[in-house]
This record gives C-alpha cells, sequence and structure tokens, in this order.
C-alpha cells in the first residue's frame, strides 16, 4: 500500500506543480488524523493555510492539494503544496512564522500528526 501511494505522487507531482518555467517545488507531507478529528477540519484549515500563504509569499503561484484515501485507512492522506520557486517556499516558511501563521500551524497540531515530509525539485516534461 505504501509503495503504492509514493508511486502515485511520484506520477502526480510534475503534473500538479505547473510553475511557467516547467520547474517547481513541491513539498510532500504524509499525514494522519487525530482521533475523533474531521478531515473536513483539516480542508477548511488549509484553505486558511493558502491564502495566508499566498498574501504573504506576494503570489497566487503557490498551490496546495490533498491525496485522501478511497479504500482502507481512512485516517491517513497526504498533502502535496506546490511552489514556483525556492523563494516562495522560502516566504510559505516565513508565513508561518506570523501570528496568523502559528495559530493556523496550532490548529493543524490539533487536527493531525504529520509524520514526514520531503521537498522536491518537479519538472514538468
Amino acid at each position: 500500500m505504501r509503495k503504492a501511494l509514493w508511486t502515485v505522487m511520484l506520477i502526480l507531482i510534475p503534473g500538479l506543480c505547473l510553475a511557467d518555467s516547467h520547474k517547481s517545488i513541491a513539498e510532500v507531507w504524509q499525514c494522519e488524523l487525530k482521533e475523533g478529528k474531521e478531515m473536513k477540519d483539516v480542508m477548511a484549515n488549509n484553505k486558511r493555510w493558502l491564502a495566508h500563504t499566498r498574501k504573504m509569499a506576494g503570489t497566487d503561484e503557490i498551490n496546495s492539494w490533498s491525496l485522501q484515501t478511497a479504500v482502507g485507512d481512512l485516517t491517513k492522506f497526504v498533502f502535496i503544496d506546490g511552489y514556483p520557486d525556492m523563494k516562495a517556499w522560502a516566504a510559505a516558511k516565513s508565513a508561518e512564522e506570523s501570528e496568523e501563521g502559528k495559530a493556523i500551524e496550532e490548529t493543524f497540531n490539533l487536527l493531525m500528526d504529520c509524520t514526514k515530509n520531503r521537498l522536491y525539485n518537479a519538472t514538468r516534461t
């Protein structure tokens, strides 16, 4: 199951990150809902994160996708955050240090645990 998930992600990442230069940065997070928490709350908070990050980074080229389990353990999911370049990624990380960013991160921590993440260079062919 894990191999299949990683295979799907590696196929999707380049297609999801569609910067004009054909090169992007993709950050992939493996996560799991905490007991009693719901995916709809994670998604609502992720919308807050995306709006705040775009505002602070000064670009609408930052995107976020969720890959949710269709069959099996429905508490496990993956986020893929796409950035046009390392400058936008760094700006997104800086946005997390603002008061609003800290509140958003605190909400994520109440809803889910993310045990692994990776940063990829994605090239569209």
